[in-house]
């Protein structure tokens, strides 16, 4: 059960003084004043509000106060009159109001009330918006997510002015309480979608949760799954497509990035810049990702599958060039394959975390005195080192970096199964992975849909279609309002003569 506050403000400061431990802790300001014809206390995190904000909207008007309040007329005065912040509130319980402390607020408690209030005047350092880090930006808006949830909520709200918009504030977390906003389009994302997103989000039984990732393990489908089952973004303009598409979007305090659901296969390899450029120019980008993908996943097994299993069916020009190229190599070509895979993930990692522009200098600069080095020293052959450049080249091509780790952690897995059983191996291996992935879900959706099984999508799948005829909305949302235009999409333009 939890604990009240009393009609006693002495009784009240002692059960905060409990709850903030403020014995210990000195980030915890309080100010004692008298006004109304009462004692009153004040409370705030310091760094979190702006002091000059409380003496201004808080402080003052309560000690400018001549007349007395007792009770219910305090509190009343106090939410109604006298504090001139936007945002106030009254709290019943002083769980709630370590609550509202930890979030910033102000919380005032008077003497002879059996209530406190909230206060809303924070104000703390925090980064400006700017363009995304991850996602470069070619075609379109250059503003990113940033830290703070109410940002990144206006950011949405700004790029869709309707009411329909919906942003449920949530918490996560049983010991650090985060807050946590969940996102849809009312009558276009369906209600079941809402219903199961947030009681998987309210439910997550933990001690708190500190950052995206963790809330997207814990709201995922299957923890064994060898895809992402959600998709993320740094853009608030890929966070809105997804919204009208039907999906729900989640943002998490202190995260700059957002999180979809539900979600297909075929998300992950749309870039948010194709909505931007024609037709046939997103559809030439995605079928060049979709090139990278393969690549990224199936060419060092083929390679090594054929070279050592079926060497018969490569021209005798090329055999005879990686045979010669092979005679000075002392170690196995399936050792040689997981050696050059391995040493370009650690290029990839180390290249990742070295700060500012360094990484990409390292990377670069790495790999060609390596490759070189170990072509020279007879480590690896040069045809092998192609092989595993192009394979990594496809991998950057894929728009979202958990598929691209997926796929790199499918490399190892499909070379090793090539290198073992040849091209058996490689087609057995994929087929198993391509049956795993088609018993995958998110949110309780089926994963490869509208492909497998099939249903009825917009034309903006695998490929783009002109955008007078994507009339549909994805298969996600509410079937009620599935139609983005109601009437018939005019193209316009001269007509060829008859």
């Amino acid at each position: 059960m939890q604990p009240v506050f009393f009609r006693d403000l002495k009784r009240n400061m002692r059960l905060m003084q409990d709850a903030l431990h403020l014995d210990e802790n000195s980030d915890i300001v309080l100010r004692e004043l008298d006004a109304m014809g009462q004692r009153c206390a004040l409370y705030y995190v310091d760094g979190m509000v702006g002091s000059s904000l409380a003496a201004d909207f808080v402080i003052r008007p309560l000690l400018r106060c001549t007349q007395e309040y007792q009770g219910e007329q305090a509190v009343e005065a106090v939410t109604r009159r006298l504090i001139e912040a936007p945002e106030v509130r009254r709290i019943p319980s002083p769980t709630e109001a370590v609550g509202a402390l930890m979030n910033g607020l102000c919380v005032l408690i008077v003497d002879t009330a059996d209530e406190a209030v909230a206060v809303d005047v924070r104000f703390f350092v925090k980064r400006s918006i700017g363009p995304s880090k991850t996602e470069t930006v070619v075609i379109g808006p250059h503003e990113a997510f940033t830290e703070p949830l109410r940002d990144n909520l206006t950011l949405l709200h700004r790029m869709l002015p309707t009411p329909d918009l919906i942003c449920k504030r949530l918490t996560v977390g049983t010991k650090v309480k985060t807050n946590v906003a969940l996102c849809y389009l009312k009558d276009i994302c369906p209600e079941e979608t809402v219903r199961q997103l947030e009681s998987r989000i309210t439910s997550a039984q933990v001690d708190d949760v500190m950052t995206i990732g963790i809330l997207d393990q814990l709201i995922e489908d299957d923890p064994y799954a060898p895809l992402p089952q959600t998709v993320s973004s740094e853009r608030p303009d890929r966070a809105v497509s997804f919204l009208l598409e039907g999906q729900a979007v989640v943002l998490f305090d202190g995260s700059p990035r957002c999180l979809a659901m539900p979600m297909t296969l075929w998300h992950l390899f749309h870039a948010p810049d194709d909505s931007y450029m024609r037709w046939q120019y997103g559809s030439c980008m995605r079928i060049i990702r979709l090139i990278g993908a393969a690549l990224s996943l199936f060419l060092p097994g083929v390679f090594v599958s054929i070279v050592i299993f079926h060497p018969i069916s490569l021209p005798m020009s090329l055999l005879t060039n990686i045979i010669q190229s092979r005679s000075v190599i002392s170690i196995s070509l399936l050792n040689e394959g997981v050696l050059m895979l391995a040493v370009f993930a650690l290029i990839n990692e180390a290249g990742t975390r070295i700060p500012g522009l360094l990484g990409s200098s390292f990377g670069l600069v790495s790999t060609l005195i390596l490759g070189t080095a170990a072509v020279d020293a007879g480590l690896v052959s040069p045809f092998l080192l192609i092989v595993v450049a192009l394979s990594g080249l496809g991998s950057y091509a894929l728009p979202d970096y958990s598929l691209s780790f997926a796929f790199r952690v499918g490399q190892f897995l499909i070379l090793l199964a090539g290198g073992l059983l040849g091209l058996p191996g490689v087609c057995l291996t994929g087929m198993l992975l391509l049956f795993r992935v088609a018993g995958m879900q998110s949110l309780g959706q089926p994963y490869l849909a509208p492909r497998s099984p099939r249903r009825m999508h917009n034309p903006d799948l695998v490929l783009r279609a002109p955008v007078y005829r994507q009339r549909l909305r994805t298969w996600l949302a509410d079937p009620a309002d599935a139609l983005r235009a109601r009437g018939r999409m005019r193209r316009f333009g001269r007509r060829k003569k008859r």
